[in-house]
């Protein structure tokens, strides 16, 4: 069990995100960004009481190339406000919030970007707070030098290909702020600290194979139980609030929606998962399968508007931002999340998105809800997906990528597959490709064992839904189910009960979407 302390801090984060926005307004010049920007946020993983709030250039504040344009100092909640004059140019933009050794730092995109929209708030920027998770993203592109030349796509890639790994060293500073464990000698700061703890790791080194959370639980040394990292992995992972940071980081990069003004088909997969970012380590109550959901009339409007015909979805598109309300079996669910463009492979004839969302059910458990928004006379095409793994797995034939789990009994367990997929059935045949990981003990894992037999669409109702029966894990026998586009499977499992897991991937033949019609993969 969680104690008290972190108890009050996820819930105060989840309930201070909400109050978090940007807003633009007009006052001064300077910079050459013309009107100045007032900005009310807040510094969170607990709220940070009295920090030094700090909007810098280039860089996060301290590192190499930073420059100051603006700084304030926040109350005892974590909010503050200050205005700031944005420069022309497309330098990345970061809010900086320091506490004596708590040191936090958030991306918040390109200056003339950011400039140039009338007004920011969490309806379109999903993660205006500064937390752990954004700082440990940011730590990982400080080790490798790429902060100043930062830019939305690259984040998004990031976030993509290292999110095992920002969790794991965002659970090392959630541990020393929160939990605590001791900063590491030598260190200055957290944002020092974790830069230093992924320095070694396979995040930023090709000639290191040490996994982050290995790295992080030696760093931290005996002032830190791996009971504590593995409550705080979960914890973080389990978060509505952190869910989309997770995914999509608080960057805008176009004002306008990502999906087009038209009629489309919505289907996709509702996963509660039986968890929540306050108890994220003991046995889950009883959930049921993934269920899927299908909706054949969904209106987006010019100004990214999303209705459906039965009022069973509501919702707005900002960019790739999405906030999305869904009314299935009995509940009402609150999504965000991020929507992307397929591949135009992966369809018979027009544009399609995948929708990557989560969100709380009523009990406060993580729900996530994949879908795929695609125009109502098209069909999937699952021969359409090819080409080559961006995480480094290889195989002698198809396709190579690594699934990293998330949830009870399955979080922590890494494994490389192998993948081909087929237009008969259709389906999407996986064989293991190598031994798995437990990161929580950073061990090569001879067991439990990863088999599973080939996916396919068990319905014509549902084409765009794959599944299979009989995969086992260790001691468990579920169902694992994917939907075209999304970045992760779910796997379903137990006797009296079901839990819902989830394995995540980076970035491979099945979860590569465009950020925009320009391209810019993630």
């Amino acid at each position: 069990m969680i104690g008290k302390g972190m108890k009050k801090s996820l819930l105060n984060a989840a309930m201070l995100a909400g109050m978090v926005f940007l807003a633009a307004c007009g006052g001064g010049g300077g910079g050459g960004g013309g009107s100045a920007t007032a900005i009310q946020g807040q510094a969170i993983d607990a709220p940070i009481s009295n920090a030094t709030i700090t909007i810098t250039l280039n860089a996060p504040l301290n590192q190499q190339g930073a420059q100051t344009l603006a700084t304030a100092t926040a109350d005892a909640n974590g909010n503050f406000t200050l205005n700031v004059s944005l420069p022309s140019s497309s330098a990345p933009v970061f809010a900086n919030a320091q506490s004596g050794p708590t040191f936090l730092s958030s991306y918040l995109g390109p200056a003339n970007t950011l400039a140039s929209l009338s007004t920011l708030s969490t309806t379109n920027v999903p993660n205006l707070a500064i937390s752990q998770v954004t700082t440990a993203a940011l730590a990982i592109l400080a080790a490798t030098n790429q902060l100043s030349s930062l830019t939305p796509s690259a984040y998004a890639t990031l976030l993509t290909n290292h999110r095992s790994d920002i969790i794991a060293a965002a659970a090392g500073i959630m541990a020393v702020v929160d939990s605590g464990c001791n900063l590491p000698a030598g260190d200055s700061d957290t944002f020092d600290m974790a830069k230093k703890l992924v320095l070694n790791t396979t995040a930023v080194s090709t000639s290191s194979g040490t996994p982050t959370l290995a790295s992080v639980a030696g760093g931290l040394g005996g002032s830190c139980s791996s009971t504590t990292l593995q409550q705080l992995l979960q914890a973080i992972s389990s978060s509505q609030l952190w869910a989309p940071q997770l995914d999509l980081g608080d960057v805008v990069e176009n004002a306008s929606p990502v999906v087009s003004a038209g009629i489309y088909h919505l289907q996709g997969l509702l996963a509660d998962t039986g968890i929540s970012q306050n108890n994220p380590a003991s046995t889950p109550g009883s959930v049921s399968s993934p269920a899927p959901f299908d909706d054949t009339t969904i209106t987006v409007s010019e100004a990214g508007g999303i209705s459906s015909n039965d009022q069973s979805v509501s919702g707005q598109i900002y960019g790739n931002y999405l906030t999305l309300t869904v009314t299935a079996g009995g509940g009402s669910y609150s999504f965000r999340g991020k929507a992307g463009i397929l591949p135009s492979a992966f369809l018979s004839n027009g544009t399609g998105y995948s929708l990557r969302t989560a969100g709380p059910d009523g009990a406060g458990n993580l729900v996530k809800f994949d879908a795929v928004l695609v125009p109502q006379n098209a069909t999937p095409n699952w021969g359409g997906i090819s080409g080559s793994s961006e995480d480094g797995t290889s195989c002698n034939s198809g396709f190579g990528f690594r699934i990293h789990g998330l949830g009870p009994l399955v979080g922590g367990y890494s494994y490389s597959l192998c993948g081909s997929v087929s237009n008969s059935s259709p389906s999407l045949s996986v064989t293991n490709g190598g031994n798995g990981e437990d990161d929580f003990t950073s061990s090569t894992v001879s067991g439990p064992s990863f088999s599973m037999n080939t996916l396919s669409s068990g319905s014509t109702t549902y084409p765009y839904i794959l599944n299979a029966s009989s995969v086992s894990l260790a001691s468990q026998t579920g169902n694992l189910y994917y939907v075209m586009g999304a970045h992760e499977f779910f796997y379903s499992f137990g006797s009296a009960s079901e839990y819902d897991g989830s394995f995540l991937m980076n970035e491979n033949p099945l979860d590569r979407l465009a950020e925009s019609s320009q391209g810019g993969d993630h």
